[in-house]
């Protein structure tokens, strides 16, 4: 299934609530494990994520690492100015392992904002955003607007994370070294 998050297929950032160019927004869509996009170490913290077009989206999967708490919101608007709760979740403390969260959704999204409400430690990283849907055809049937949503768990902690053994911004995967973090082993595409 396509990523419409993806560069490529049109997914682009069009807001961040802090930045570090050594770490840029934009590293959560190039389809990698290894980049991302780094907090300040306050948070709230959110990004914007604007897609190609309007379309029905049926899975929400973020690759992270220290991220707490987790909110996701979606406007099917030409204008990002107005936004509803898709989800919000508590994730658990991995440590140095980074988090996969998988959320099945039912909604009909134009730009997607994601928060992070609180995190673990002062810092929070966000490696790989994807989402899966199709065009929209019309045929939605959610009349409200408000869709629904179903989170895949692992049995670890609450959180689909099994399988990684990335590490923490700073260490070898801030350096590009081993770990799934740093392209060796496990790794978001496990998802799929």
């Amino acid at each position: 299934m396509k990523d419409y998050a993806r560069e490529e297929n049109g997914g682009l950032i069009v807001m961040a609530s802090c930045s570090d160019e050594r770490f840029p927004p934009e590293n959560m869509l190039d389809g990698k494990d290894n980049t991302f996009w780094i907090t300040t170490g306050m948070f709230p913290q959110e990004f914007v994520l604007k897609l190609e077009s309007c379309i029905r989206v049926s899975k929400i999967t973020t690759l992270s690492l220290n991220v707490r708490k987790l909110a996701v919101e979606k406007c099917d608007q030409d204008k990002p100015d107005q936004f509803e709760k898709v989800f919000e979740v508590e994730l658990a403390n991995r440590g140095d392992r980074l988090q996969t969260e998988v959320h099945q959704v039912n909604i009909r999204a134009k730009y997607l904002k994601f928060m992070i409400l609180q995190g673990h430690g002062e810092f929070a990283t966000v490696n790989r955003v994807s989402v899966v849907g199709g065009d929209d055809d019309g045929a939605y049937d959610d009349p409200a607007g408000y869709g629904s949503m179903q989170r895949q768990g692992s049995g670890f902690g609450g959180s689909a994370a099994a399988g990684f053994s990335g590490s923490r911004p700073g260490s070898t995967a801030a350096g590009g070294g081993g770990g799934a973090a740093g392209g060796g082993g496990g790794g978001f595409d496990d998802e799929f």
